[in-house]
């Protein structure tokens, strides 16, 4: 029988810089998207999370809306970050291994994603600093007594997959006309050793949108509409949508 302390929830939110949203009324989905195979949803909490305890690898998907419902292109620069809780004397090691969807739930996947670049360990209770030199807004996941690890996965400009809006149950995919993909999933075996009591992730940074970027987050509801064009860089909190923590307004029908 396992022990409850050996128990670890892991919770993926979602944090999306340059955020672009559809027009008002449009139902957009978010950019940049996290899910875990076998998660469930927990609508208390608006989160995702598996219990387990680092026996074995655990499927991640990093999904890019680049031509669904709400997209805006070509998705640069994304980076994944894992924290958890200072291990003290010990040592947390997370390795990410690139895998593919295989088909589950009928997310066709053709192209298995580069290695991830280790980019940095951080222990001095700071958070991930986004491409426009801002830091990531607190969300209760960093401070003091959180290390947090740091992955580049590089550009997402690959839509040959099916895109989904990844809220309370596992979304049915959604094609393009005639069966086009609309989004790229990086899907990563993640292993953890050093069995933290939790692990959490976000994935951010930039969006390319033409030939002008611009540094935001998505609101706690990815499907707010906004009024008009923003004129400027601006920081919204952002929340989960497959997330660590993640929340969003209660505004859905």
């Amino acid at each position: 029988m396992k022990k409850v302390c050996h128990f670890t929830i892991f919770f993926v939110s979602i944090v999306l810089l340059l955020f672009m949203y559809a027009p008002p009324g449009a139902q957009a989905i978010p950019l940049l998207q996290l899910y875990v195979e076998g998660a469930t949803y927990d609508i208390t909490t608006e989160s995702w999370f598996l219990e387990t305890d680092f026996s074995s690898p655990f499927s991640l998907w990093t999904i890019g809306n680049i031509d669904g419902p709400g997209g805006a292109g070509p998705i640069s620069n994304v980076h994944l970050s894992a924290a958890y809780n200072d291990p003290g004397s010990g040592t947390v090691t997370i390795t990410l291994a690139p895998s593919t969807t295989g088909g589950f739930a009928g997310y066709t996947d053709p192209s298995t994603p580069s290695s991830p670049t280790f980019i940095q360990t951080v222990t001095d209770g700071s958070v991930p600093v986004l491409s426009d030199g801002s830091d990531l807004p607190s969300h209760g996941e960093y401070g003091p007594g959180v290390h947090w690890q740091e992955f580049d996965l590089g550009d997402f400009v690959t839509p040959d997959s099916p895109i989904g809006d990844f809220i309370y149950t596992l979304p049915a995919p959604i094609f393009g006309p005639g069966g086009v993909g609309l989004a790229q999933i990086n899907v990563y075996e993640v292993t953890v050793i050093g069995n933290p009591e939790s692990v959490h992730f976000d994935l951010y940074d930039n969006v390319q949108a033409g030939n002008k970027v611009k540094a935001k987050f998505a609101p706690f509801s990815h499907d707010a509409t906004v009024p008009e064009p923003y004129t400027a860089t601006m920081i919204f909190l952002a929340g989960g949508y497959i997330g660590l923590m993640g929340y969003r307004r209660k505004n859905r029908p």
